[in-house]
This record gives structure tokens, C-alpha cells and sequence, in this order.
């Protein structure tokens, strides 16, 4: 499951020219111990993008997990886009996070980069979940338009492929058009993507899931040197 979208994110970065990037085979394809659960994860770099990380963990009937985010270089105040989805097979659930994640909350960056989100969502009803809005901290990294679904087996099957395509390409559109910075210099984007990764370092709530499946060692060390790797980097 979910590998149409880690084929459609390799066809797309393909596109711009980027090139996998080598990681240990410890994050490539990593076992539990009884090998129920399976997570593989790929890592990509092309001129515009300094990282994007592509991460399907396989459990089976049970769970099916698909997390990407793509950080664009520190020459471009581009918001991060971060997109999670998790199938529930025991109860048949669909829960999707997409949303392009700002660098600070300015009303006018907003409105520049993530507004557009808003005309993805009125296609889709049950991607437009105002209710799970308090799963998330507004004030950092979410936009006011932030994608999210908690859905059935019918949204998987009928609407997940597509609200994810036009999420990615309504993305990379707004990047070709070769936007002006206009409210952070490279050094300020350092910074936001800097404390981005701290922020989600702390708060992302996928550290209890990767600790229960496959144990405290691996997962401390799966979230430092994969996941957000500028988490140990110092602020001047």
C-alpha cells in the first residue's frame, strides 16, 4: 500500500533533476524482531530541493504508514511541504496530514505560499476536517489551509491518489514560478528550517510509534541522523 505515491514523489524529484542520495542500510530497510513490521525510507537532493525524505513503514493488515517532506534549499523561502498518512486496516480508517508547512506566520507569506491549499481542499469534503484542527500547533509550522482527513476505506480507494498529486504539483508549480523572497534572507531560512526540525524533533508523534515497534536505540537514532538531522544544530 501507499507505494503509487512513493513511485509518483520519485517520478516528480526525477523531473527536477535530483538524484538519490545514499543513507545507511539501517534506515534503508529496517525489521522488528519478528519481522511484522517493516519501514523502508529513501533520501533525495536536486538543485532546488537540499532534502527530501520519503519514509513507508508495512504492517501488514494492520497498519500502513507513508510520511514525506521535502525541505527546499536556504536560498528559497519556500514553506516545507510535509505530508503524513496512516491506513488503520483493523478499523478501516484513513487519517492524511498535507500541508505546506511556513517558515513563520506572517499573514502575507501565508497567503502567498500555502493559500492555494484552500481550492485543493473545496474538491475534497472529507480532506477539509476542521474538528481534528486541535491534533496540531497553529502558531508554528501549520498553515490556516492545512489538509486533513480522517476518513474510510472509500477515501483511500476514490480520493487519496489524487488530492495527493494535486498537492504535490500545485507545490511544485508555485516553486517554478520562481517566487522573490520577500520576508526571510538565507540566513533567516536557516534558521526556520533549523528550528522546524528542533520543533518537530519534540512534537511529532511518530517517535512512540517507531520506539514501539522497533525498540528506543534504533528510533533515537532514526530521528537524529534521518528524520531531522539539523535537530543538533546550534542557533547563533
Amino acid at each position: 500500500m501507499f507505494d503509487s505515491l512513493v513511485d509518483f514523489l520519485k517520478t516528480n524529484i526525477d523531473e527536477l533533476n535530483g538524484h538519490e542520495v545514499q543513507i545507511s542500510n539501517e534506515f534503508k530497510e529496517h525489521h522488528n524482531e519478528d519481522s511484522k513490521y517493516i519501514i523502508k525510507n529513501w533520501l533525495f537532493s536536486s538543485p532546488e530541493y537540499r532534502k527530501w525524505r520519503i519514509t513507508r513503514l508495512d504492517g501488514g493488515k494492520k497498519l500502513q504508514v507513508f510520511n514525506t517532506v521535502a525541505y527546499p534549499n536556504y536560498d528559497s523561502e519556500m514553506p516545507i511541504l510535509g505530508a503524513d498518512v496512516l491506513w488503520f486496516g483493523t478499523s478501516q480508517k484513513l487519517l492524511a496530514i498535507l500541508d505546506y508547512q511556513p517558515l513563520i506566520q506572517e499573514g502575507k507569506y501565508l497567503e502567498k505560499y500555502c493559500s492555494s491549499l484552500g481550492s485543493i481542499k473545496k474538491k475534497y469534503s472529507a480532506f477539509d476536517n476542521n474538528k481534528m484542527k486541535n491534533i496540531y500547533d497553529s502558531k508554528k509550522y501549520f498553515s490556516p489551509w492545512v489538509i486533513i482527513c480522517r476518513g474510510n476505506k472509500l477515501n483511500l480507494d476514490r480520493d487519496l491518489n489524487n488530492i495527493f498529486h494535486s498537492f504535490v504539483n500545485n507545490y511544485l508549480n508555485i516553486y517554478k514560478s520562481n517566487p522573490v523572497n520577500q520576508f526571510l534572507n538565507a540566513a533567516e531560512i536557516k534558521i526556520s528550517q533549523i528550528k522546524y526540525d528542533k520543533y518537530s524533533f519534540e512534537k511529532d508523534p511518530a517517535d512512540k510509534l517507531f520506539k514501539s515497534f522497533f525498540g528506543e536505540r534504533w528510533t533515537k537514532k532514526f530521528i537524529n541522523k534521518f528524520l531531522f538531522t539539523l535537530n543538533n544544530e546550534i542557533i547563533y
